[in-house]
């Protein structure tokens, strides 16, 4: 293992092993990242996109399904590699915009990274709700002391056959009740889940993506890649100040408009 070495990582599998140029390739852009993607099936793709290193891995049938396998086992695949430093990220709808940091930059000495999920809060298996479910579409690793958790997460996703997108349900429950502790969460600037121009019932509608380092909504990859290049950072307007204080029934109708206001 190369001290300090990092790398970007998907796993794909069937027809997406031949579209890892509509957004895995944007992690090229990180020259301090490596970019490796492991096919899950019996074949390369024909056609592979330069600055990507392509590995051919056999399929598990202890998952039941290719696109499980291919969920859960990514997290270990990257300890394949002669690097300390990981992401892993889904092969066909994450998109990077910006530059991004030193991977240890963000874990601050943690094990693990991620993002909030948008929606936030869910039930875990432990009789307990929580209000920091993760979204593993995007999630950092320091390599060697996960290795632990990465195991159990892909243990638990072979124990039982609960749904196809249950490697989420897994990666949450090993990690949020198992080793809370070695979890860091990033703003959400580094998986942003907001529909970009387009309604989507509860999701957020945003009209920009300023500031934000990795997109990740696959209805609105197009659009992402249409409105290129995005500002390094978003822009906080002022408030307009007030000019005394206001009265009683004031307030009470400063708020009513807060409450109702159309964001934008």
């Amino acid at each position: 293992m190369r001290k300090g070495s990092q790398a970007v990582v998907t796993t794909v599998f069937g027809n997406q092993i031949n579209n890892l140029d509509y957004t895995f390739s944007s992690f090229a852009r990180n020259r301090h990242m490596e970019l490796h993607a492991f096919i899950i099936g019996d074949r390369l793709p024909d056609r592979q996109v330069p600055g990507i290193t392509y590995h051919l891995r056999p399929s598990d049938p202890g998952f039941s399904h290719p696109f499980r396998d291919c969920q859960h086992r990514r997290f270990l695949f990257a300890d394949e590699l002669d690097v300390e430093y990981a992401i892993v990220v889904d092969g066909t709808d994450a998109l990077c915009l910006q530059d991004l940091p030193e991977i240890p930059q963000l874990l601050r000495g943690a094990s693990v990274a991620g993002c909030v999920e948008y929606s936030g809060g869910s039930r875990l298996m432990c009789g307990q709700s929580c209000a920091n479910y993760i979204n593993d579409g995007v999630s950092f690793w320091h390599l060697p002391s996960s290795r632990k958790i990465r195991e159990a997460i892909v243990k638990r996703g072979r124990s039982m056959f609960r749904t196809l997108w249950d490697d989420q349900e897994s990666f949450n429950e090993v990690i949020l009740v198992e080793y809370p502790d070695e979890l860091v969460i990033l703003p959400c600037q580094y998986n942003y889940r907001g529909f970009l121009n387009k309604r989507h019932r509860g999701w957020a509608t945003v009209s920009h993506l300023d500031g934000v380092k990795i997109y990740h909504c696959r209805l609105c990859i197009d659009e992402a890649k249409r409105l290129m290049p995005f500002a390094p950072q978003a822009t906080l307007k002022p408030l307009p100040p007030d000019t005394g204080t206001l009265t009683t029934w004031q307030q009470r109708l400063r708020r009513y408009r807060h409450r109702f206001k159309r964001w934008e």
